[in-house]
């Protein structure tokens, strides 16, 4: 933890930092030099005036999506929750549904290949 002005910054944190007080970047802080005009400094190395707390949301990391085949047959989920079935062609990105819906597949959860039984 650091002081500056009054306030206490926790070091290896997560901050928003700006030179100007316009454009805002989202690094650590990894120290503090209070009698120097950029006080705050990050752990890529810059030096900034202003410091804030982090508005941003960290992403998240999810299963990747299925990798689709062209001219093979899937199962998927559409935007309203209902089951669809249809065919993928590669040169067009999409899916086509038995129902004759057309989509891109970024539109679909839940996407898995149809194999034929025994």
């Amino acid at each position: 933890m650091k002081t500056i002005g009054g306030k206490t910054y926790q070091i290896g944190a997560l901050y928003e930092f700006s030179r100007f007080g316009k454009n805002w970047f989202v690094d650590v802080l990894a120290g503090t030099q209070p009698k120097s005009s950029y006080p705050y400094e990050t752990r890529s190395g810059h030096a900034f005036k202003h410091i804030r707390v982090c508005e941003v949301k960290a992403g998240t990391i999810e299963k990747s999506p299925v990798e689709l085949i062209d001219g093979e047959c899937y199962q998927y989920t559409d935007r309203q929750g209902m089951e669809r079935k249809g065919f993928f062609i590669a040169e067009d990105n999409r899916l086509y549904c038995t129902t004759g819906d057309i989509g891109s597949p970024s539109r679909y959860s839940n996407i898995k290949l149809l194999v034929v039984g025994e």
